[in-house]
């Protein structure tokens, strides 16, 4: 599952007489599409560096998902080898780190690799193509004993997220129902991960109900006395299928959960990562979103959507209706939100990426009783793959013809993915295509000056107007070859932003970086239609410091 939402801590046996192994008999599997692991692996395809090798958790940890899904996931498996060498041999070469225990998007059990019977087998098929990647792995501990650190130490650089809710060896095998034996095993392995020059991150989901806040910082400081290099705190979930008596144990107020983040991060200098962090910065362009909906509507010839409603999890509801708030004055539309409750889970599930289609639908259509003249729903893209289903494997185009309006899915760079619907394009779209080519076109003899002349052409007249002076055809010439000269990272453009004036004026904002890295230079470049084409017209230029971008704009 995602990271954000997981809560998958397996537990794992130490592998005596085989008796782990022979619990789990692995038939021969398919490479390629009739593999599970396969075509997950091409559905998140963006992810091109995970390689879970394992569906098999043999504990009972009190808060893990593998056993709360309201739906079927794949487990009980190993992956086969020949499945493992078709990934291996289609996968690019990178310098990401092979990440060995994360099932994405989440259709499968995240097991425990170390149990694989072909565990160092495959260690050396990675090492094959992988030289010098580092390779991660996800566990709580209980095999890491020394003989087996020694072993996989031969194959660094290796990381060890190890999953430990209490430094406690009674309470350690209270969360994870497992021996005590397993627990002390798990947690001297942190100074011999140190010892054998192996990174370790480590995972916390707080237990205030079993541990208590004191032994729960005493666990975090373990971690950090042996060089946890970064930490993560996952919010302990549960879903209609926990029982009541197991819902007590896993009590956490999210107050008290964020507070103790904001503890933690004062008093250690290890980065921290909490799933979910309520009180992060808002990283989605919510403004260049909302932009977007001012033109396509068929229903007005193109114009703005009127009304947009904004789907989205509970635990980014706040956050995003703060941001529309803030940025309402800048668009002509009105904008919306409503937040889906997880249906399918239940629970105290609040992120997105557990979302489903189902409880989207359910959602929008009480939004729309509420709002009727919504003519454009937005929802998040976490909850769907690249294949845009969710994890039961439902098309993300079912709420569109279930809620009857178009539905974009939003991306988190701000781009968005109409699905059913395909949006009018305005003629100014069709003109900035045409200004960034002419932009295109005048800036090539910076970086080739062998199209010089064609550069040169795309002024209206001559002397051209610029901020040094006028500059007659020669003059430009001696001063493009001259930037030509520059290193390569000073002969582009960082960005541009089209605005056009009227049908035939346009301003195209330029971002140039300079031999002074904490300085930049802005340049304003006026054109002008003629005969259907756009000339360069003038030029200004002034220097300013990155944080006075024009091009990008203030938020």
């Amino acid at each position: 599952m995602k990271e954000e939402a997981a809560h998958k801590h397996c537990g794992h046996e130490k592998r005596t007489g085989q008796s782990v192994i022979q619990s789990f008999h692995q038939e021969p599997g398919p490479a390629g599409e009739d593999s599970v692991f396969f075509r997950e692996w091409l559905a998140g395809n963006r992810y091109q560096n995970q390689l879970p090798i394992s569906a098999v958790c043999n504990s009972r940890c009190v808060f893990c998902s593998n056993n709360l899904n309201p739906f079927p996931i794949a487990r009980g498996m190993f992956r086969d080898m020949e499945d493992i060498k078709h990934q291996l041999s289609l996968m690019p070469l990178h310098k990401d780190p092979i990440r060995m225990s994360d099932s994405l998007p989440g259709r499968i059990a995240e097991g425990e690799a170390f149990l694989h019977p072909k565990f160092f087998e495959i260690l050396k098929l990675i090492r094959r193509k992988y030289i010098t990647n580092k390779i991660c792995f996800t566990t709580n501990g209980a095999m890491l004993d020394e003989a087996f650190l020694k072993e996989l130490s031969r194959f660094r650089p290796i990381e060890i997220n190890v999953s430990m809710h209490s430094s406690r060896p009674e309470l350690w095998a209270k969360i994870f129902r497992k021996r005590r034996k397993d627990g002390e095993i798990a947690i001297a392995s942190l100074p011999l991960l140190k010892k054998y020059k192996m990174e370790l991150v480590g995972t916390i989901v707080p237990l205030p109900r079993i541990c208590g806040w004191n032994d729960i910082e005493n666990t975090y400081e373990y971690f950090a006395e042996f060089g946890a290099k970064s930490m993560i705190l996952y919010w302990p979930g549960y879903t209609v299928c926990v029982a009541p008596e197991t819902i007590e144990k896993l009590e956490c107020p999210m107050e008290e959960f964020m507070e103790f983040s904001s503890r933690m991060r004062s008093r250690f200098n290890i980065p921290l990562s909490p799933y979910p962090d309520m009180r992060a910065s808002l990283t989605l362009p919510v403004r260049t979103v909302m932009s977007r909906t001012l033109k396509g509507n068929l229903v007005n010839f193109g114009g703005a959507y009127r009304r947009v409603l904004w789907l989205t999890s509970e635990a980014a509801y706040g956050r995003i209706t703060s941001a529309l708030g803030d940025h309402g004055g800048a668009v002509q539309n009105s904008h919306q939100t409503f937040a889906v409750k997880n249906e399918t889970y239940g629970g105290n599930i609040i992120v997105s990426g557990l979302l489903m289609v189902d409880d989207f639908i359910k959602a929008g259509k009480a939004a729309l009783d509420k709002w009727p003249d919504t003519e454009l729903v937005l929802v998040p893209k976490e909850p769907f793959d690249q294949l845009y289903r969710d994890l039961k494997g439902t098309p993300a185009y079912r709420i569109s013809e279930e809620i009857g309006r178009p539905v974009w899915v939003v991306e988190g760079c701000g781009c968005v993915n109409p699905l059913l619907d395909r949006p009018f394009r305005k003629k100014e779209d069709q003109e900035s295509k045409k200004i960034i080519d002419a932009m295109a076109l005048f800036n090539t003899a910076f970086h080739d000056p062998t199209q010089i002349e064609k550069s040169l052409d795309m002024v209206d007249a001559y002397p051209l107007q610029t901020s040094a002076g006028d500059l007659t055809r020669e003059e430009l010439r001696d001063y493009m070859l001259k930037i030509s000269q520059l290193n390569e990272k000073q002969r582009r453009p960082f960005n541009q932003r089209i605005e056009i004036l009227d049908d035939a004026r346009a301003l195209c904002l330029e971002n140039w970086p300079t031999e002074d890295e904490s300085k930049q230079m802005t340049r304003w470049v006026f054109l002008v239609k003629r005969n259907e084409q756009w000339k360069i017209d003038r030029l200004l230029t002034g220097v300013v410091k990155p944080g006075e971008d024009v091009c990008r704009g203030r938020s």
